[in-house]
């Protein structure tokens, strides 16, 4: 394949990050140097640092069985090895969820995780870390003959009892009443290292099988769908949207409640069945174009983003090099739109998410360093009248300043009692967000849970997990409903009687995290009330389920904390800064004054001290000024423009 705009895509995120990364990496000492370094820029800066080494951008490929989806990723990703890589022959496709992506410190191989594990309780995530779990295949990337054998092995099925499908929780009676035996994929989940130029520059790939093995992995539902930067749902041309076609879309693609899901690309597939000799290439492209309406209607998404393709053209164009057939089968716009939407989502959230905080962090030294100027230069005004003043004047200068402090230490006196206040609603707020708390009720739980795991069980336990929780937030809103009225008067009370020039207060809410959980709850309330559930006798597949549900809830609970901490441990630090300031500022105001009736010369310097100050302080606000804008850059980075109609 030659170079696409996936890779010039991948090529120029890439670039995008290194030169963000270097700005923030020189920031650092820079604001050491400054005095700058708040708990604040430093919490931002290292979160944008982090978020900026991860280099991978995820796509994942779904829809039912026989939509052709493994033979679109040979088509998009692998055409250059002038074969098939991945396996997609008749009755033999990759039949469990497989990973690919480029790990340069490990060997290319192929790890494949038994079936079995799906006996025990252990999620995914956990089996990932255990390497006596995984069967492991070394690669000969430089014999094809050998690796198109090798990855045959993700195409393996099982014959087992139906008592044995029904124990890992892959068959249920209503499946197959007559034969003894079924079939069931040999392997649970595939990773697939490989050395390819794409997956070097970071892309991962993850090819998801059909609706059952979906539905039976609560993980790849929740976790692995919901991380990818873009999803491709691959349809065919033949069937159209079929009642199972629509269930993967309506349940783990577009689910109700939730936001929708930017970089969801709809793949009509297979249109070269359309491809009729008898009739001319305008009416087979009015028959395609109508059927993509057809498709947008139904799924009730924008016609743009729906892509008329043949994988299998694709594949064999790109393969012969034969650009009239590539450009038929509709590959290429496809393409074109995958780069541009995958990167553009990575991109928005580092930048929504990670260097927007620091953006943030650098507004908030900003105004705290525009105060400065403005104490500054009333104090530098205030010694240049002093040269006309007489002794009297200068002694009534220095009464009203002193009055100033007494007023100061008053304010101080209120600080700290709200201080006091906000400290122990802050307390009460992390001891309610504790997930070590909540570990202890969810131990609990489960050992009043007695036998199988049964779905009344699962009922039960789920209802009370979400009334723990549900606790735990309202009082949560309530210490931050109160802490937040706290900062506010705390702030209003500087700023009017002491004219501070103040940041707005940063406000913790509790509000997306509650909606994150009640969204949470409303996928266990639909799972635990499903027909599907209701034949689900497997103990180990409702208890992972479970365990599913619980792990979501303890991460939404222990981010929800770390964001509370993080206020709570630096709203008023801001303001805290600019009291120390107030004082010292107070405090050289008095000095000043009682050396202006010894000496004028000193009082001189003193303005020649401030002039100082104030060219270091607007060099500091310049620099912040052009951090800001190179971290808001995006020009190298356009925005995807759709087109379905291929």
């Amino acid at each position: 394949m030659p170079e696409s705009n996936l890779t010039d895509q991948l090529g120029a995120f890439r670039a995008w990050k290194q030169a963000r990364l270097r700005l923030l990496i020189k920031l650092q000492p820079w604001l050491k140097q400054q005095g700058l370094f708040t708990t604040e820029a430093r919490h931002a800066i290292e979160r944008a640092v982090r978020a900026l080494h991860d280099d991978y951008v995820t796509v994942a490929v779904a829809g039912e069985f026989s939509r052709g989806k493994t033979e679109l990723i040979n088509a998009l990703f692998f055409a250059d090895h002038g074969r098939r890589l991945l396996p997609t022959d008749a009755g033999r496709t990759t039949m469990c969820p497989t990973e690919i992506f480029c790990d340069p410190d490990s060997p290319p191989q192929l790890r494949l995780l038994p079936i079995e594990t799906r006996r025990e309780e252990d999620l995914l995530a956990t089996l990932r870390d255990e390497p006596k779990q995984w069967k492991v295949f070394d690669l000969e990337l430089n014999d094809p003959d050998s690796l198109a054998e090798r990855l045959q092995l993700l195409t393996e099925n099982k014959l087992v009892s139906k008592r044995e499908a029904a124990e890992l929780g892959l068959f249920q009676d209503q499946d197959d009443l007559d034969s003894t035996h079924v079939s069931i994929p040999r392997w649970r989940l595939a990773q697939l290292n490989i050395r390819h130029p794409l997956l070097a520059q970071g892309l991962r790939i993850l090819d998801t099988p059909g609706l059952n093995a979906i539905g039976s992995e609560p993980e790849l539902t929740y976790e692995m769908l919901p991380a990818a930067q873009a999803i491709l749902f691959v349809l065919a041309a033949d069937t159209g949207v079929t009642h199972s076609d629509l269930q993967i879309w309506q349940e783990y693609i577009q689910r109700p409640g939730y936001e929708e899901r930017r970089g969801v690309m709809v793949v009509l597939n297979k249109t070269d069945t359309l491809w009729d000799d008898l009739r001319s290439s305008g009416q087979i492209a009015e028959s395609i174009i109508k059927q993509c309406r057809e498709v947008s209607r139904t799924l009730g998404v924008n016609a743009q983003q729906v892509f008329a393709t043949s994988a299998q053209k694709a594949l064999l164009a790109r393969v012969k090099r034969a650009p009239a057939l590539e450009q038929r089968s509709g590959i290429a716009s496809l393409e074109k739109h995958l780069a541009e939407v995958m990167v553009a989502n990575r991109m928005q959230l580092i930048q929504e998410e990670h260097t927007h905080v620091v953006s943030e962090a650098i507004e908030a030294l900003e105004t705290i360093i525009k105060g400065r100027l403005e104490r500054n230069e009333h104090q530098r005004q205030s010694l240049l009248d002093l040269a006309g003043k007489s002794d009297s004047a200068i002694d009534r200068m220095l009464a009203a300043t002193q009055r100033d402090y007494e007023i100061y230490q008053t304010s101080m006196q209120a600080y700290k009692q709200n201080l006091t206040a906000f400290r122990q609603h802050g307390h009460i707020l992390l001891t309610a967000l504790n997930t070590a708390s909540l570990e202890r009720t969810l131990d609990e739980i489960r050992q009043t849970m007695t036998g199988a795991w049964t779905t009344y069980g699962l009922k039960d336990a789920m209802l009370r997990l979400f009334e723990d929780i549900n606790s735990r937030i309202e009082i949560s809103a309530r210490q931050t409903q109160s802490m937040r009225r706290l900062l506010r008067s705390i702030h209003r009370r500087f700023q009017s009687q002491h004219q501070f020039r103040l940041p707005p207060p940063p406000m913790f809410s509790i509000v997306k995290h509650q909606v994150a959980l009640s969204l949470l709850d409303q996928e266990a309330d639909l799972f635990r009330n499903s027909a599907r559930t209701a034949l689900m006798e497997q103990h180990f597949v409702t208890k992972r389920y479970f365990s599913t549900i619980v792990t979501r809830a303890k991460r939404i609970i222990r981010v929800a904390h770390g964001d509370a901490k993080h206020w709570h441990d630096t709203a008023l630090l801001p303001l805290s800064m600019e009291v120390q300031e107030y004082r010292n500022t107070l405090a050289q105001q008095i000095l000043d004054l009682r050396r202006a009736g010894d000496s004028r010369k000193t009082v001189q310097q003193r303005i020649v001290a401030l002039q100082r100050d104030n060219s270091r302080l607007q060099v500091q606000l310049k620099s912040f000024g052009k951090v800001r804008f190179l971290l808001a850059e995006t020009k190298d980075l356009p925005t995807p423009k759709a087109s379905g109609q291929n």
